[in-house]
Order: structure tokens, then sequence, then C-alpha cells
């Protein structure tokens, strides 16, 4: 009597992430330009930004916060809905090289934009002319959004 191998529907198991598949992926990351849209321009409230994310020059993702918090610092909140009283991402990265990428690709340009604010406002402050060239050599990064590759 012969017994027959049980059938199968073609759907593969899922593999398993190793360390090694990690860093494959990690080394695999497509390219992330953040932009900030809007900065706060009060002290008040937790929201100092708000951000979007360009992946691959392919997918675009809107409503990324800069949040502060007294315990945290400031921090890069993903774009959620409130079911409840959870809040549940509608974006997130899949490994933790992704969202280390996404996160830096944020703060950078956060930061720059911070930065390119109050050179701005201490521009104004010395009485340049609107429309005046600056003799200043622009900074390295100094673009609107950073890209990570």
């Amino acid at each position: 009597m012969q017994t027959q191998a049980p059938k199968t529907t073609g759907a593969r198991k899922p593999q398993t992430a190793t360390g090694q598949q990690t860093e494959q992926q990690a080394r695999k990351l497509p390219s992330i330009r953040a932009d900030i849209n809007w900065l706060n321009p009060n002290e008040e409230g937790n929201i100092r930004a708000s951000a979007s994310l360009t992946i691959g020059g392919a997918f675009a993702v809107h409503g990324i916060k800069v949040t502060r918090s007294q315990s945290k610092g400031d921090f890069v909140s993903m774009p959620s809905y409130k079911k409840g009283e959870e809040y549940k991402d509608i974006f997130h990265a899949v490994t933790k090289e992704a969202r280390e990428a996404m996160n830096d690709a944020v703060m950078k340009a956060y930061e720059q934009k911070l930065a390119d604010q109050t050179q701005d406002q201490g521009e104004n402050l010395a009485g340049g002319e609107p429309g005046e060239e600056q003799s200043a050599e622009p900074a390295e990064d100094a673009e609107e959004g950073q890209v990570m590759t």
C-alpha cells in the first residue's frame, strides 16, 4: 500500500528573518527624503513640526509629526488614528533599520529647518534687504529636505 504526500496549495511558508537577512535589508534601504512642511512658531504645545517623507522616489507619507515630550525630548510620530483609547499607526517601518533611517531623515530636516529659521531671523535683525544675496556659504545639507541612502 502506497501513501500519498499531502497536497500543497502552492503557498509558501513565510521565512523568518535572520540577522544576516536584516543586515542585507538594511543595506538595501531605498532613499528617504524628508521635508518639513510646517514649524510651530510658538513654544506652546507638543507638536513642533509637520513633515513628509518620500521613499525611493515612489512613495510619499504625509502627516508625520515631530513631537516634544518632557520625558523623551523631541521624537518622530508617524501618522495615526485613534480607535477607542489607543492610537493606531497608519504607516510604520517594518525593520529597526528602516525606522531609524526615517527618524534620522525627519530629525535632520527638522534641525536644518530650525537652523535656517534662526539664520533668517538673524539676517532680518541685521537689517539685510529682502532678496539681497548673502555672502555666507550655504550649509552642506542646506537643501529643504534631507536624503538618506
